[in-house]
């Protein structure tokens, strides 16, 4: 009688246990929802690699061009002439400096228009009297950077060897005795810095000793 009932057991077992879905109570649901699809890891790897790059802050540099050096040109010129009168005499000494080279003929033979004031580099060349600035020029074969001052009566001064540049005046201006001018250089044809000054009467250059106080 036990061993009936121990069959009946595992066959009533065996039948609940393999019994189909289908012949068990289903639960009513509702709407299907779709399923979120699995994104691998890797996809995300894949993303970063073609997202659009980051843009960073930036500081723009402004490139400010130097400026080209102020030139006066060779036509600056002043075809008038000085109202004041003239002495004879040249109020104050050109620049400061000793005389190295004097007005005539030197020993090659060359005549020396002027005289060779010795100043220091970058001193000023002054208006030697009154008058009105009639040229800023520049000869590079001969005198570099210079200015001619017309005192009137037929009486002019020129200034030559000018640092180029460093002129302060410009044609036509009227100028005081002992006004600066520009600074004493080396432009031009010369072998040291210094001022080379003329006087001319007529147009024609005399010797500017006399003349100087």
């Amino acid at each position: 009688m036990k061993r009936i009932l121990t069959i009946t057991a595992v066959t009533a077992l065996t039948i609940g246990v393999s019994v189909p879905a289908a012949a068990l109570p289903t639960i009513e649901q509702g709407p299907a929802v779709a399923a979120t699809p699995r994104v691998e890891p890797q996809a995300f790897v894949a993303a970063a690699s073609v997202a659009s790059p980051v843009v960073r802050d930036t500081f723009g540099v402004e490139i400010i061009p130097k400026p080209a050096p102020v030139v006066v040109a060779e036509s600056s010129s002043y075809s008038g002439s000085y109202s004041g009168s003239y002495s004879g005499m040249l109020a104050v000494f050109p620049a400061n400096g000793p005389i190295n080279d004097g007005f005539g003929y030197r020993d090659g033979g060359e005549f020396h228009k002027g005289v060779d004031i010795m100043a220091g580099y970058g001193t000023s060349m002054v208006a030697a009297s009154p008058g009105v600035v009639t040229k800023v020029g520049w000869d590079g074969g001969g005198w570099g950077r210079y200015i001619v001052v017309d005192h009137g009566g037929g009486v002019e001064t020129l200034y030559a060897h000018a640092i180029e540049g460093s002129q302060m005046v410009s044609a036509g201006q009227q100028v005081d005795a002992g006004t600066p001018l520009a600074l004493v250089g080396d432009t031009g044809y010369t072998t040291a810095v210094h001022l080379h000054f003329e006087l001319h009467v007529s147009g024609v250059a005399v010797d500017p000793l006399p003349s100087l106080p």
